[in-house]
């Protein structure tokens, strides 16, 4: 038994936490595999499973690379039960003058993993043991991409755990994983493609797959999936109320205008492919939102914050002893408008998008009861959010069109140690595009779950069913 652990692999010693009889079982079943995939529902303990499966096997070295909002919890999670913990960002300069050869743990983000391949694999490669745990890892889905590659040469006959509770939004997402887990099983892409594709649309877009009992079956080897409930017979389901709403007629007759105007263009000549349609969605349901921006009148604005300010009303968030409430948004612009929006109603609201400091507001979020609001982008604070003990209120403004980011925004505050029943209002404009991202997100998502195949699928986690 390895010495930090008591003798039901818990850490009880340094910070009073133990491993569910499920997950001690799960443990010792992931030491077996070299490369494993820890597809835990989002908040049911892959960082500490995939802490302990490390531990025991007594690595000298081990690379976690994240997104980079996940920086700072991963470095107080070792720091309470390891040491020797480096946390590699900051400036250049910053980072040069660290010394990796002592760290037991080097925590860095997906980006600069990317960046600083060179240095981190000279380090990884000079310890006798070492191994990578790559956390959301559903951001190396794809295979051309840097990060996946990265992660492929610095997992060549080393140990690779990858976490993520939102592995794929569609099905040929699959391959990734199985390529790092059993590298024979397919020669390559175009023949997984071939395999498995059964329609394409006049886009060259899928329609339709085949045989996909056979690529669940392959995407399952030397993974472990559980939900919260198979975990800790935690089942508080969330309230999701119906989140309809309708454009005032002015802003529908803009909205209406942009779209025939962009048939014309398309009609006019302009080839219509699957680039032109995507962009075509982004900004329609960008007007949803922003009636105020694109029709030039800063007074005018969508009904959308009509529901916005009826969701803080129900809500009291303002209220010290109330939840607090995340504003999901999918846009900059939307995000900086409603941040505005709060800011000069006297809310105490911070922001997480693009390039803003994510991590200082989430911190302040979390930590600082004047800190009522979170104004939360998908992509920046979809992930790592922990909030169930000061939040169990959300509010989607805008919807994201990947099911991973869905997923992960709608675990926010359905977690583990949630003590509330969580409430998540979804707008929805009626007549818009938003609609009809609802039903393809859905559907897309209805895919995936054939593959994922324990996995409860996005269309019944959104409508409550």
């Amino acid at each position: 038994m390895f010495p930090d652990f008591d003798e039901d692999y818990g850490f009880t010693a340094k910070c009073g936490f133990a491993l569910s009889p499920i997950q001690v079982a799960d443990v010792e079943q992931f030491s077996q595999w070299r490369v494993s995939c820890n597809f835990y529902e989002t908040g049911s303990g892959k960082t500490v499973c995939s802490t302990v499966i490390s531990l025991m096997a007594g690595h000298s070295l081990t690379i976690v690379t994240v997104p980079p909002i996940l920086i700072t919890p991963w470095g107080r999670w070792l720091n309470k039960v390891s040491e020797r913990v480096v946390l590699f960002r900051g400036k250049p300069k910053d980072r040069a003058a660290m010394d990796l050869t002592k760290a037991r743990w080097i925590v860095v983000s997906h980006a600069l993993f990317r960046d600083e391949f060179a240095r981190l694999l000279a380090e990884f490669m000079s310890r006798p043991s070492a191994e990578l745990i790559v956390d959301e890892a559903h951001a190396i889905k794809n295979i051309e991409s840097k990060l996946f590659k990265k992660v492929e040469v610095m997992a060549q006959d080393k140990s690779l755990q990858l976490l993520t509770g939102t592995p794929i939004s569609k099905p040929l997402d699959a391959y990734s994983y199985i390529r790092l887990k059993t590298p024979k099983m397919y020669r390559s892409f175009q023949q997984f493609e071939n395999l498995y594709v059964g329609e394409r649309d006049f886009f060259g877009r899928v329609e339709a797959y085949q045989d996909l009992p056979t690529m669940a079956e392959h995407f399952a080897m030397q993974t472990i999936t559980r939900t919260k409930f198979d975990i800790h017979g935690y089942d508080n389901p969330p309230n999701y109320p119906d989140g309809s709403y309708e454009l005032a007629d002015d802003h529908m007759r803009l909205y209406e205008q942009l779209v025939d105007e962009q048939m014309l263009q398309f009609s006019d000549g302009q080839k219509i492919d699957a680039s032109s349609a995507t962009k075509l969605y982004h900004a329609l349901q960008q007007l949803v939102v922003n009636f105020d921006y694109f029709s030039n009148d800063p007074k005018k604005k969508s009904a959308a914050y009509d529901y916005l300010d009826l969701t803080i009303e129900q809500t009291q968030c303002e209220k010290l002893d109330k939840s607090k409430l995340i504003v999901w948004t999918n846009y900059k612009m939307t995000s900086a408008s409603v941040l505005k929006y709060l800011l000069d109603k006297g809310i105490n609201a911070v922001a997480a998008y693009g390039d803003s400091n994510a991590e200082k507001a989430v911190e302040s979020f979390m930590n600082n009861p004047n800190t009522r609001v979170l104004v939360a982008q998908y992509q920046s604070a979809g992930m790592g959010l922990n909030p169930q003990e000061v939040c169990w209120e959300a509010f989607f403004m805008e919807l994201s069109t990947v099911p991973i980011y869905m997923r992960q925004a709608l675990g926010r505050i359905d977690r583990m140690g949630q003590q509330h029943l969580p409430t998540q209002r979804l707008a929805v404009a009626q007549g818009t595009i938003q609609a009809l991202l609802l039903e393809k997100l859905l559907r897309n998502d209805d895919y995936a779950v054939e593959v994922e195949i324990t996995k409860e699928s996005l269309r019944k986690s959104l409508l409550g069913r």
